[in-house]
């Protein structure tokens, strides 16, 4: 019953690793629980089985520390934050309107936008407000115009 349970809190550390950052010592843990488990099962004496245990904690630290951010950042990439979702709800002017192209003044920058659905049709001069986003493009509506 004993090596179970100690079984159990090692992966429960190293799951646990992943949540808490603690540079790899939860999972060094964990891997020496492992390794300390397995080596009272093959009935190595206490002399050996707990010196490697801790060998097997150090290299699993050391190996944390250095691939760990890597394997981090391969499992959990960042989502990159340009703050553009800042803009839903600026007023903006459109600027020039040809077909389907519109392009407005915003912030003092020109950005395409694009219409939101069931919007009215815009003319240059007209003030606009962002309603929304799509792909980092400004969608847009006249101001004061309700949402169908």
């Amino acid at each position: 019953m004993l090596t179970w349970s100690l079984l159990a809190l090692g992966v429960a550390l190293i799951l646990l690793d992943i949540i808490v950052p603690s540079s790899g010592l939860l999972s060094g843990v964990g891997i020496a629980l492992f390794v300390e488990r397995g080596l009272n099962a093959l009935g190595v004496g206490d002399a050996i089985r707990i010196p490697l245990a801790g060998i097997g904690m150090l290299i699993t630290v050391g190996m944390a520390i250095r691939f760990g951010e890597r394997l981090s950042e391969r499992l959990f990439p960042a989502r990159i934050r340009t703050n553009v979702d800042r803009l839903v709800g600026q007023r903006a002017e459109v600027h020039s309107q040809a077909g389907a192209k519109i392009v407005i003044l915003l912030e003092g920058d020109l950005w395409t936008a694009r219409l939101a659905e069931g919007a009215q049709a815009v003319e240059r001069g007209d003030e606009v407000e962002i309603v929304a986003l799509t792909d980092q493009v400004p969608v847009i509506r006249k101001r004061g115009e309700e949402a169908p």
